[in-house]
């Protein structure tokens, strides 16, 4: 499952530029899922978070985030508005850990969209 197509490019040491590409919001809308733009940032850090703890562990997820903050200019919450930026820093940066975690964010997402109820429905689990 891949779930986002990275579109951007870095340019020089600090610059990103995105091409035009379909929001992961609306990627999902797309698909049927009914959620709010909230939720799907809190999904989308909450995988993240999870995969980079799985992969690298919490003392170095956090320095990667002051990485991409110190070196791109890119924080932690802007990660759900700049998941392709995000993607592509890490597969530079971290290489065969990076695609990795890709794949696993992309699973746990998944995952996690397929366990959300999707609002207005009123069945029981």
């Amino acid at each position: 499952m891949r779930l986002l197509h990275v579109t951007s490019e870095i340019r020089g040491r600090n610059q990103v530029r995105e091409k035009a590409s379909p929001s992961l919001l609306e990627l999902i809308m797309s698909r049927g899922v009914t959620v709010d733009k909230q939720d799907i940032d809190r999904l989308i850090l909450e995988c993240v978070d999870e995969a980079l703890d799985s992969a690298l562990g919490k003392f170095e997820r956090r320095e990667f985030y002051d990485l991409l903050e110190r070196n791109y200019y890119l924080s932690r919450d802007d990660i759900p508005s700049r998941l392709g930026d995000f993607l592509l820093i890490l597969e530079r940066n971290a290489g065969a850990n990076g695609k990795a975690v890709r794949q696993e964010v992309a699973q746990r997402l998944g995952r996690k969209l397929a366990s959300e109820k999707p609002y207005g429905d009123s069945s029981n689990p």
